[in-house]
């Protein structure tokens, strides 16, 4: 059980149980009102395992990958990408991930004088597993928290606390009780968004996607727009241009060979769409990105 005292250290806290991480904290005292603590990202280990009685803090924590079990309360509930969860000093906790799909997950502790005024006037609830569909904007915000957190300047703490306000409230608007997922709307979804993730790259339209699913075009955007927060072309792109990123990283292909690799002939159009979604154009982002690697090992 960890310690009661709101004022040790957030480094005393972090789990060891992590393949790796990415994670800030703020040791010195910060805002009486409304203090972020510590933030950040882990990739958990197969024998990944929290037990507490309590916590010093407020912390919210969001599922991004990989499946687990959480028991808040003595409430068991299974864990998958876009769940999270509230919990704090009097709410018992146990994490534990399946080893052979280990938790990928997102995590933030505040605590203040107006924290618990503030979960209470936006009905926050402690001690509750919700479900998030629209997961991509949770996910993009927590990446800019600990990008913010990670610079310790000083305006970090003003621009966590927003981030971490901005965050407890865009995950508790788009929440959804789990039944919502139980429909045959969400099914078909779940369908098309996997056939998607498995065969993006021989799918170069939206029209080929429908035809893949024995679907219209227009049912399949109503569905992404009720269940995602991209449209299925978006999602498709995305899911090209990620590949493309990790195709210009891990090897020496020329940018013309890897617009090819991900279906697009003409390379300049390649370039654009890469710009599109990664705010450069692919040769600058492979020499942004190579330049930092030294940094970060």
């Amino acid at each position: 059980m960890p310690s009661t005292d709101p004022n040790v250290s957030p480094a005393t806290f972090m789990s060891r149980q992590v393949e790796s991480s990415q994670i800030f904290f703020f040791d010195q005292p910060g805002p009486a009102d409304f203090e972020v603590k510590c933030g950040g990202f882990e990739r958990c280990r197969p024998d990944y395992r929290i037990d507490r009685m309590g916590f010093p803090w407020y912390v919210l924590e969001f599922v991004h990958g990989g499946q687990g079990i959480v028991s808040l309360n003595g409430v068991e509930s299974p864990l998958k990408a876009g769940d999270f969860f509230l919990y704090g000093p009097d709410i018992e906790h146990h994490i534990k991930t399946d080893p052979q799909k280990p938790l990928l997950k997102y995590f933030v502790g505040f605590r203040g004088s107006e924290t618990a005024n503030f979960l209470l006037r936006y009905d926050l609830r402690l001690g509750v597993l919700s479900h998030c569909l629209r997961s991509e904007p949770i996910r993009r915000a927590f990446d800019t928290l600990i990008d913010r957190g990670s610079r310790n300047s000083k305006f970090s703490r003003p621009i966590c606390t927003a981030i971490v306000q901005q965050l407890l409230l865009m995950c508790h608007e788009d929440a959804v009780d789990a039944g919502s997922t139980e429909t045959r709307a969400f099914a078909t979804f779940s369908r098309v968004k996997h056939c998607i993730e498995q065969n993006y790259l021989s799918l170069g339209t939206l029209e080929a996607v429908a035809n893949a699913c024995d679907l219209d075009a227009p049912y399949l955007c109503r569905l992404f727009s009720r269940f995602h927060d991209e449209s299925p072309y978006q999602f498709l792109t995305r899911l090209k241009m990620q590949h493309a990123a990790t195709l210009l990283l891990e090897g020496s292909s020329s940018v013309k060979e890897v617009a090819a690799a991900c279906g697009f002939p003409d390379p300049f159009h390649f370039s654009r769409v890469f710009k599109s979604v990664h705010r450069m154009p692919p040769s600058r982002y492979r020499d942004a990105m190579l330049d930092k690697l030294p940094q970060s090992r």
